[in-house]
């Protein structure tokens, strides 16, 4: 049986809550990724997580309030903290991965931060699920 550890990205990119919107944005344009998972620096726990989808909303709302000239220095001001998502979908390292897909589905998410005695060990998202559907029906 497929474990957790098979299919989730391990040791993800983190970013602190005092990070800079733009910086989550222009890393997630260079590294190809739509999830951040934020963590508290003092305590290396799990804070929030930053979507790609929560950087566009942000994004819109600037460039219709402020204009798109004013992206930038408007992102350089605001942290994570004012955007994440202050409850992301968690599972622990142990769970099954049936368990995992339904959180999911049920919460209707896109990634599921995984958590190994509390400290974050990697995330699985909704892609990782479709190759493996992929990888079992070309087997």
């Amino acid at each position: 049986m497929t474990k957790i550890q098979q299919i989730m990205t391990a040791d993800p990119i983190c970013l602190s809550q005092h990070s800079d919107v733009h910086k989550a944005r222009m890393l997630m344009a260079e590294k190809s990724i739509r999830h951040i998972p934020v963590k508290d620096v003092e305590n290396n726990q799990l804070v929030g997580l930053v979507s790609q989808k929560s950087l566009l909303a942000n994004a819109i709302k600037i460039i219709n309030q402020r204009g798109l000239e004013q992206l930038e220095h408007e992102e350089k001001s605001l942290s994570l903290a004012d955007i994440m998502n202050k409850t992301p979908l968690t599972c622990d390292i142990n769970t099954s991965l049936l368990d995992a897909a339904q959180l999911l589905l049920s919460r209707k998410g896109g990634c599921v931060v995984v958590l190994d005695n509390d400290k974050i060990s990697g995330v699985i998202t909704s892609n990782d699920f479709v190759k493996l559907a992929v990888n079992q029906l070309s087997e």
